[in-house]
């Protein structure tokens, strides 16, 4: 029972620095409409939120590898898919990370260079922009939703958690996900309070599971660190 705690309690510390990451990894340079000549003028500001967008991939990752192990128990091919989808949000946050560098490389080339390739410039800028936020918001935020809930489809099948919060949390993330939609279909941007407001019940239920999975961990499970497996108590 303790070393299984010990693994969730590991799997809330992930939810919990994540989101001190997602929040640390925000350039406001970049989300400005001035962003090719801002990102220049604050490099520390880009690069230090690239480190810590790389840092909350691994942290994704992390959360689902720890967890992997318990999940597979009630349901190999849910967890199977709760893990590949994991997998593929940690990926896109890496190439998010790859172009936001791309975006400050492109802004230091552009405050430069003379007013003459100004147009140039701009139009690249922005198609490195809007693939960036169609990567980090659209795209990863799909997948790391479609991820969410298979995993609180499984907690519910388990009964590993009060069946209050994998309900709330399904609910989140399918308005995470229309969140991203409508922004890949360009109905919503980034920075508008509609987007914030679609994924405010996936933060809190983040939050909540985090602080949960640190406190409680799951119930009933054992784990038999000579085999490797985890078991029902």
């Amino acid at each position: 029972m303790e070393s299984a705690k010990r693994y969730t309690k590991w799997a809330g510390l992930f939810i919990i620095l994540s989101m001190i990451a997602g929040i640390l990894s925000v350039a406001p340079s970049i989300d400005s409409p001035e962003y090719l000549s801002l990102a220049a003028e604050n490099p520390g500001q880009v690069i230090t939120a690239a480190i810590f967008q790389f840092i909350m991939a691994l942290l994704y990752l992390g959360f689902a590898l720890v967890l992997y192990p318990i999940l597979k128990q009630f349901s190999r091919r849910l967890s199977l898919g709760f893990l590949g989808f994991r997998i593929v949000a940690s990926t896109l946050v890496i190439v998010g990370t790859i172009l936001l560098i791309s975006i400050l490389s492109l802004s230091s080339e552009f405050v430069e260079q003379t007013p003459d390739f100004g147009q140039t410039f701009e139009a690249f800028g922005k198609l490195l922009k809007i693939t960036r936020d169609s990567v980090n918001h659209g795209f990863m935020v799909f997948a790391l939703s479609t991820a969410n809930i298979l995993f609180y489809l499984i907690l519910i099948k388990a009964k590993l958690v009060p069946r209050w919060l994998s309900v709330w949390g399904i609910l989140g993330a399918i308005l995470s996900v229309l969140a991203s939609v409508l922004l890949l279909y360009q109905v919503l941007d980034v920075i508008t309070t509609e987007y914030i407001l679609l994924n405010m019940p996936t933060a809190i239920t983040e939050l909540v599971l985090g602080l949960w999975l640190i406190i409680k961990g799951f119930e009933d499970i054992n784990f038999d660190e000579d085999r490797s497996d985890f078991l029902l108590a």
